[in-house]
C-alpha cells in the first residue's frame, strides 16, 4: 500500500460543494489537499440533463463567485474563456442550462490537480496518537493510505425508491436519475406513469408528453402523473421568500433547538420542493393546445393518490395498487413502466457509520450533530475537525443543499483552514429580521 505525505485537508466526494471548496483552495497553495471521487470524471445528475431545462438557480451560484467574484473559476470566466460571453450578453437569462453548468464544472474541475477522480474511498479511521485521520484509496494505480488534520465530507446523496419499488426486481420500474438513460425506451412504451410533484417529476412528464404524438394517443397510448401531494404546486419563488436561502436565514436556523428544526423543515416543502412556475405553464399549455375540440390530450393527473403497494403482471406490465388520502378509497393502475421521481437521500458509507461511533457525537436519531461552522461535533475530544457539506435540512435549513449557499460555506470552511478572515463574510444578506426586533 503507498502512503502519502500529510495533508491539511482530505475531501471526500467531488459535486458542485466540494468542487467548490477545491477551487477556493487552489489560491492558497501553501495548504495541502487532496479530493477524491470514485466516478471518472465529475458527474452531476446525468440522467436529468434534459433540452431545455435550467438550474433553478440564477447563474451567480456558480462555485466561487458568490465567495470570490474575481476568481479565474467563475462562470463568467467559463465564458469568455469559450467565446460566449457576448451570447451570453444577449442570451438574457438568469437561470442558465443544466448541460452548461454541468460542462462547466467538468471545465474547472480539469483544472484542479487536488481532485482525483476514479479514486474510491474504502475506509476513514482516526489515528489519535498522529492526531490525523486516515483515509485509504482504492484507484487503477492500487490502493493508498493518506493522512489529513481535517476532512471534508460531501459525498451527497442518492437516488431513493420507496419499499414497494425497492421490492421488485424490473427493468420497467426506474428512478428519474435515470430518465435521460431511458427516455428512448419509455417513449415506445404505451402507458407510462410519472410518480412524485417535484421539479424532477415534471420534467420527465413534460419530456414524455413532448415527445408523445397524436397519431400514438388516438391509439391509446397515455401517460400518468401520479402524486401523494394535494396537488402539483409551484416552489416559492418570490424575491421575499427566497430569502429562506441566505446565509441570513441559516443562522437564525441553526440558533433554534435541534428538535424544533426538525419540525420546522417539514412544513418548508414548497420552499424548495415544487415545480417551477415555467415548467407547469409548458405543461398546461400542452394540455390546452392538445385538448382542443374535446381531444384526448394524452395526460392524465392524479392528486392524493399514495401507492401502497405494486405487483409485476404477466408481459411485464406494472400494477400499481393506490389509495387517495382525502377520500379513503382504493384503486389500481396499470402501465407498461414507472418512472418514480421520488427524491434523493444521504447514504452514508460504512465508514462514516463507523466514524459516528468512534470519533463523532450523535443525537438521539443517530445523526451526527452539524455546528453553524460547518463543523460536525466530535466525542472523543480529538482536535481534527470534520466539514460536513450539504448535512441535510434539518441540520442548517433548506438552504443546505441550494447551489446559492455552496460558496459561502465554503469561504466560511477555508477561513477556518487558514486560521484567519481571508474571505468576507457578508454581515447582512437579507432585508427581512427572522427574530424579534431589538429592545
Amino acid at each position: 500500500m503507498t502512503e502519502h505525505p500529510d495533508l491539511d485537508l482530505a475531501g471526500i466526494g467531488i459535486g458542485p460543494f466540494n468542487l467548490g471548496l477545491a477551487a477556493l483552495l487552489s489560491r492558497h497553495t501553501h495548504k495541502s489537499a487532496a479530493f477524491f471521487e470514485r466516478k471518472p470524471q465529475f458527474s452531476w445528475h446525468q440522467g436529468l440533463l434534459l433540452p431545455g431545462t435550467t438550474l433553478q438557480v440564477p447563474f451567480l451560484a456558480d462555485l466561487v463567485t458568490m465567495a470570490d467574484p474575481t476568481h479565474p473559476l467563475s462562470y463568467l470566466n467559463y465564458l469568455h474563456q469559450h467565446d460566449r460571453l457576448y451570447r451570453f450578453y444577449y442570451y438574457d437569462q438568469f437561470l442558465i442550462p443544466r448541460q452548461e453548468y454541468d460542462h462547466y464544472c467538468r471545465w474547472a474541475a480539469q483544472q484542479l490537480p487536488a481532485c482525483q477522480f476514479g479514486s474510491e474511498v474504502c475506509d476513514v479511521g482516526h489515528d489519535a496518537a498522529r492526531e490525523r485521520f486516515v483515509v485509504e484509496v482504492e484507484s487503477q494505480a492500487g490502493r493508498s493510505r493518506w493522512y489529513s488534520r481535517d476532512l471534508a465530507i460531501g459525498i451527497g446523496t442518492r437516488p431513493w425508491l420507496p419499499a414497494w419499488a425497492e421490492n421488485l426486481t424490473s427493468e420497467n420500474i426506474s428512478h428519474a436519475a435515470d430518465f435521460s438513460a431511458r427516455q428512448s425506451q419509455l417513449s415506445q412504451r404505451k402507458s407510462v406513469t410519472v410518480m412524485g410533484s417535484g421539479q424532477s417529476a415534471a420534467e420527465c412528464v413534460l419530456a414524455l408528453l413532448q415527445g408523445l404524438t397524436p397519431e400514438q394517443v388516438a391509439a391509446g397510448a397515455s401517460i400518468q402523473w401520479v402524486t401523494r401531494s394535494v396537488g402539483f404546486h409551484p416552489m416559492e419563488y418570490s424575491k421575499l421568500g427566497q430569502e429562506c436561502f441566505t446565509p441570513a436565514y441559516m443562522d437564525y436556523f441553526t440558533a433554534l433547538p435541534r428538535s424544533q428544526r426538525r419540525q420546522l423543515v417539514t412544513e418548508q416543502g414548497l420552499l424548495y420542493k415544487g415545480i417551477s412556475a415555467s415548467t407547469i405553464a409548458a405543461i398546461y399549455d400542452l394540455l390546452y393546445e392538445r385538448s382542443i375540440a374535446g381531444a384526448e390530450p394524452g395526460l392524465r393527473l392524479y392528486s392524493n393518490c399514495e401507492v401502497a403497494d405494486a405487483e409485476l403482471l404477466p408481459g411485464g406490465a406494472v400494477r400499481l395498487h393506490c389509495r387517495h388520502r382525502q377520500l379513503a378509497q382504493d384503486c389500481r393502475l396499470d402501465c407498461d413502466a414507472v418512472v418514480a421521481a421520488t427524491g434523493y437521500r444521504h447514504a452514508w458509507p460504512h465508514w462514516f457509520e463507523h466514524l459516528k461511533h468512534s470519533v463523532l457525537a450523535t443525537d438521539e436519531h443517530g445523526d451526527c450533530l452539524v455546528d453553524s461552522d460547518f463543523i460536525a461535533q466530535r466525542q472523543d475530544g480529538g482536535r481534527g475537525r470534520v466539514f460536513i457539506q450539504n448535512a441535510e435540512v434539518f441540520q442548517h435549513g433548506v438552504g443546505a443543499p441550494d447551489l446559492g449557499i455552496g460558496a459561502y460555506r465554503n469561504a466560511v470552511i477555508v477561513n477556518q483552514l487558514l486560521g484567519q478572515a481571508h474571505y468576507r463574510i457578508p454581515a447582512t444578506t437579507a432585508f427581512q429580521h427572522y427574530g424579534l426586533p431589538p429592545q
